[in-house]
């Protein structure tokens, strides 16, 4: 099954998170604490980090540069940021805040391991 890492300073929109991908099947981890995300990141297999880019303790860019493994890593930020992230190559993709729940479904999809089929 595929985990998403989910990293905002705001704990309400990672329940938004959660609540809208609940239909992709995939096991999701929440962090306010951008340095517990990077510890669980680093200990286990992971399918995707999603990250806010402006946090107080370390900013989504500060997050990709601590992460040792190369795991697809998307970054979320209500402001415009296309200079710094297109500087950044380990950048899969930039989602806009706000996001629609259709829009965040269709670019986190592609991460979602299809359940296994069962046994007829």
């Amino acid at each position: 099954m595929s985990v998403f890492v989910y990293v905002d300073d705001e704990e309400m929109l990672g329940r938004v998170f959660n609540r809208v991908i609940r239909s992709l099947n995939v096991t999701v981890k929440t962090f306010t604490d951008p340095a517990a995300a990077l510890e669980f990141i680093e200990a286990n297999e992971v399918t995707v980090v999603i990250c806010d880019y402006l946090m107080p303790k370390l900013d989504g860019l500060q997050v990709l540069a601590r992460i040792t493994r190369d795991v697809p890593f998307i970054l979320v930020s209500g402001d415009i940021i296309s200079d710094v992230t297109a500087a950044n190559p380990r950048i899969t993709r930039v989602l806009a805040k706000p996001f629609r729940p259709e829009e965040l479904l269709a670019v986190l999809r592609p991460y979602a391991t299809p359940p296994a089929p069962t046994a007829p």
